[in-house]
């Protein structure tokens, strides 16, 4: 449990609701330590505590109670905030305010602040803090004002979309809410209310070929196709405005969110829920609680390995990944030299031309036929990832093998992947093993460093 509660006076008030709220945010940010800390209503303020590694803020608590909230980031990560407005520290500093404002919003709806939470009043009370966060980020990222509550209702949506299925399919949904149409509606078409009303909706903005576009007001505008992905106005920020060759992945309302401004949302086919802030995923709900995209651990690996562009593609394949619920291994390696004798020639990309040069095995053949020579994208990189065998680049993200077959030394006492990951680490720089769960596990030499976004069952 990475959160606690104390106070300054030898009392602990009853407060479930906070208690939840906390171990909410510390699901949320899992890098980062959770304390709240008591105080009576009539003391004086708390000093303030600041620093780019720690965020807090202070509102009322329970009935003559006053609360101070805390989020700290771990040691080992907190280098990796020093430069301000980056996603992490941004994230950081909205999750104190977003915390304490929806838990007093429950505390006021509750007849009984002290009686016991339940499951159903955990999951809206986790939705809510969602909402509230990604309010708050949009603003600090962008300057736009989403409120909260069309957030909320989008989420509610989603969730119900989940559950559902239209005509035998499997249901993905995809909107982004931006002001980037200055016109003035014809009519009105609210959203989420009156597009929950038509059945086919989900089918039509499914995410992947078409995102619905919804104004600040929460009214639906238009939609935006996967192949007319400029017709709308210029980039707004820097990075690829390709919707990518991976459908299922929330590429497009990646893209979208990143052209248009604003915050997109996508429902995947595995019920996951992706939040996208301006071409940058920043939550994902999944198994009924919500985590940041690791947004440290890019960062973090990018020292790992000595900087280069292989360590942002690999984290957000791996990520994709783990929502799909596929296995792989994603590693890094210095160059291409410490892969002869550990990985089969037949597997190895970056030597298609010389192995083979009449390319008469079918396996070199096939290697002609993958795009990946200009510019390696992590939708690419996770399509490969999900075959059987480990994936390999270098610092620079370029493909040197997929599908590889790495010998493994101890795989009697350990699953095959593990045991895999384990061996690659010794010549690699960094290895990322998916399992089928969902877990991400980072290796270095030979030894699990840490374990992102453990499978979290319903509660």
């Amino acid at each position: 449990m990475n959160w606690k509660r104390t106070s300054t006076i030898d009392r602990l008030p009853d407060d479930p609701v906070g208690a939840a709220m906390a171990a909410t945010l510390s699901e949320v940010l899992v890098v980062a330590a959770v304390e709240l800390v008591y105080s009576p209503a009539e003391s004086p303020l708390p000093a303030e505590v600041s620093g780019p590694a720690v965020s807090s803020a202070t509102d009322a608590g329970p009935p003559g109670w006053r609360i101070t909230l805390t989020v700290r980031l771990a040691e080992r990560i907190a280098p990796l905030v020093r430069t301000p407005h980056t996603p992490l520290r941004d994230t950081l500093s909205a999750l104190p305010g977003a915390g304490l404002r929806a838990a007093a919003a429950f505390r006021s709806v509750r007849e009984t602040p002290s009686q016991p939470f339940g499951p159903a009043f955990r999951r809206a009370l986790r939705d809510t803090i969602a909402a509230e966060l990604l309010a708050d980020l949009v603003a600090a990222r962008s300057g736009r004002i989403v409120t909260a509550d069309l957030i909320a209702e989008t989420i509610d949506f989603l969730i119900e979309l989940s559950g559902s299925r239209v005509e035998s399919h499997d249901l993905t949904h995809g909107v982004v809410i931006t002001d980037a149409l200055e016109d003035t509606p014809v009519l009105r078409l609210a959203y989420p209310a009156d597009v929950r009303t038509a059945k086919r909706a989900p089918l039509l903005f499914d995410g992947r070929r078409s995102v619905l576009i919804v104004d600040l007001q929460g009214r639906a505008r238009t939609e935006l196709q996967r192949h007319r992905i400029g017709r709308l106005g210029p980039a707004i920020s820097s990075g690829s405005d390709a919707a990518g060759d991976s459908s299922d992945s929330g590429s497009l309302v990646t893209a979208a969110s990143r052209r248009l401004g604003g915050i997109g949302f996508f429902l995947r086919a595995d019920r996951t829920i992706w939040g996208v802030i301006d071409g940058q995923p920043m939550l994902v709900r999944r198994g009924e609680h919500w985590t940041a995209f690791p947004l440290e651990l890019a960062a973090s690996i990018a020292r790992m390995i000595g900087g280069g562009a292989a360590a942002q593609i690999v984290v957000e394949a791996a990520f994709m990944i783990s929502g799909q619920r596929h296995g792989a291994i994603l590693a890094i390696v210095e160059d291409a030299d410490v892969l002869d004798g550990n990985v089969s020639l037949k597997d190895r990309y970056d030597l298609r031309d010389r192995i083979d040069p009449e390319a008469v095995r079918t396996e070199t053949r096939l290697h002609h036929l993958i795009d990946a020579d200009d510019e390696l994208d992590e939708y690419t990189l996770a399509r490969l990832a999900a075959l059987d065998g480990a994936t390999i680049v270098d610092r620079d993200s370029r493909l040197l093998a997929y599908g590889a077959i790495v010998p493994s030394r101890d795989s009697e006492h350990e699953g095959a992947r593990t045991a895999a990951a384990k061996t690659l680490s010794h010549i690699a720089h960094v290895v990322l093993k998916v399992s089928a769960d969902g877990d991400i596990t980072i290796f270095r030499e030979g030894t699990a460093v840490t374990t992102l976004l453990r499978h979290m069952e319903p509660q």
